[in-house]
């Protein structure tokens, strides 16, 4: 765009006035600046020093304390525990087996009411007396409605309570030396250390005749009865073939109907016996039972053994 003369005239008048206004700005601006006075300055004289204070005894402060100025109200004092109370349920504990596993450990509890035993393990409902919550060597811990309570091991016929701490015996162990003595003292009664008056009679080297009280006898004091020999899962190739059985004490029971330590019980009238829930449904069956079958294994080789109760 090309400007003509008359334009031009305009724009140069513009940028002269604009020139001429900040001239006489600046000029306005440092002629005041020195005409106008020194302000006045006030200076306010320094504080006085602070004293310090002397050093006090540790009493002066021990009103700091009182006001507990951080924590103004005080949580009370938790309540210790109480130990788990015997239980009361109508239930008797026979047995344990403590793993280090703890969901492979059971226990054997008989419902008083029912004159039923069964196995138990951890978490599990028993005989109306709450939920399992732990099975310990002499002992089963119950939750019953949230609260703890403790059925013990039964003591064995005559036998003291169970007790727990300091030097005390647990019945199981009482009952395993009262039976080591009188194995003992009876070793020299008969040929073959069996009493005279024993009701289990010999039929052969593979079958035996029971007397029914024998019988009766050994399952009203289960106790006891486990007490007389050791039994642990026997596995083949990674899976349980059976029990094995150690300890049997001289005189016991199973001394006299012909097992032998480290037979193999595999079969019981056909059952196997692979899991100790079954073995213990086979205990309470022997009351109505008045045949008994054993398949074992005894050095590697099988072998069987027939009873007759009467």
């Amino acid at each position: 765009m090309k400007l003509t003369p008359r334009y031009l005239v305009w724009v140069n008048l513009v940028l002269l006035a604009l020139l001429a206004y900040w001239g006489a700005s600046t000029v306005s601006t440092a002629v005041g600046a020195k005409l106008m006075p020194a302000p006045t300055v006030k200076l306010s004289s320094p504080p006085p020093p602070v004293v310090k204070e002397p050093n006090r005894p540790a009493t002066h402060y021990t009103v700091i304390h009182s006001r507990d100025l951080f924590n103004s109200t005080k949580p009370e004092a938790p309540k210790p525990a109480e130990p788990p109370k015997p239980s009361e349920c109508k239930a008797k504990l026979w047995g344990v087996a403590v793993h280090v596993d703890e969901t492979a450990s059971y226990a054997i509890i008989e419902d008083l009411g029912v004159r039923k035993q069964e196995l138990y393990r951890i978490n599990q409902p028993a005989a109306g007396c709450g939920t399992i919550k732990r099975i310990e060597w002499d002992r089963v811990v119950l939750d019953r409605d949230g609260r703890e309570e403790i059925l013990d091991l039964a003591p064995p016929a005559g036998g003291a309570p169970v007790q727990h701490g300091g030097t005390a015996v647990a019945a199981a162990g009482a009952a395993g030396r009262a039976e080591a003595g009188r194995a003992e003292a009876g070793r020299g009664e008969a040929a073959g250390g069996r009493a005279a008056d024993s009701r289990v009679q010999k039929v052969s080297d593979t079958e035996y005749s029971v007397d029914r009280k024998e019988v009766d006898s050994a399952l009203d004091n289960m106790n006891q009865l486990l007490t007389q020999v050791r039994a642990v899962p026997h596995f083949d190739g990674g899976k349980a073939t059976g029990f094995r059985l150690f300890a049997i004490r001289q005189n016991s029971i199973f001394d006299q109907i012909g097992l032998r330590n480290g037979d193999i019980i595999q079969r019981i009238n056909g059952t196997e016996i692979n899991d100790p829930g079954k073995a213990l449904a086979l205990f309470n069956e022997l009351r109505d039972q008045r045949q008994l079958v054993v398949e074992l294994l005894r050095n590697k080789e099988a072998k069987t053994l027939s009873y007759n109760i009467n």
